[in-house]
């Protein structure tokens, strides 16, 4: 199954870079399908959760093809169920610890560089999309936010699981942030290189964080 994930990845990557629609289409079709199986596969209890987010990002995906202009309320709407499932793995999963200097040093700098980003993008928003410039801020904050809470839930914890929830929110910021710049802005090399891959790479990380996650009895399903 990972190998059928890979493939279809791959057919992914290649048609988004050299702008092949059927490849692109095709492997939207098959790549999430693919890899919730590989998830059923490795896990012996699978979080049920972590399974309707991988729908809703399907069902992005597809509406995706089918046009943004024309189901953009449908498409915010499905993702940003999705990314919430995802806050709440985060919060759930949470726990407190003791925290060293060098490890303040570090969430300084992390939470400093995404402070950075936010408001480069944000200054580009106004000249690009001006009508949707608070759906956009709040988009990207959103984004920017579960990177930095994902970033200190595994620097505390410094669990397999949270590295795993963290690469998955790191790759999904700039996959995210790719798009927007193939969109709006511009779309030259780099951006077609890294919002395919990094699309994929995102996804497979949210599975393996499902898989090596302990279950909390926090909320019930989580």
């Amino acid at each position: 199954m990972l190998l059928l994930f890979i493939s279809l990845g791959v057919l992914f990557i290649i048609g988004s870079i050299f702008k092949i629609d059927i490849l692109v289409t095709f492997s939207t079709l098959f790549l999430l399908p693919s890899l919730i199986l590989y998830y059923r596969y490795r896990a012996k209890k699978w979080f049920l959760a972590m399974v309707i987010a991988l729908l809703l990002f399907y069902i992005r995906d597809l509406l995706m093809i089918a046009g943004f202009f024309t189901h953009g309320f449908w498409i915010m709407l499905t993702f940003s169920i999705a990314i919430l499932i995802l806050y709440i793995f985060s919060f759930t999963s949470f726990r407190s610890a003791r925290v060293l200097s060098v490890e303040i040093l570090s969430l300084i700098i992390m939470y400093g560089f995404l402070g950075f980003l936010f408001f480069t993008i944000a200054d580009l928003v106004p000249q690009v999309i001006p009508s949707y410039r608070t759906v956009t801020y709040i988009y990207l904050a959103v984004l920017i936010f579960l990177l930095a809470f994902t970033f200190t839930q595994y620097l505390l914890k410094s669990h397999y699981a949270s590295l795993w929830l963290m690469l998955g929110a790191a790759s999904m910021l700039v996959s995210e942030l790719s798009l927007f710049f193939k969109m709006f802005v511009i779309s030259d090399v780099s951006v077609n290189i890294f919002f395919p891959l990094f699309h994929v790479i995102s996804f497979y990380a949210f599975v393996e964080h499902a898989i090596h996650r302990r279950k909390t009895s926090s909320l019930p399903g989580f």
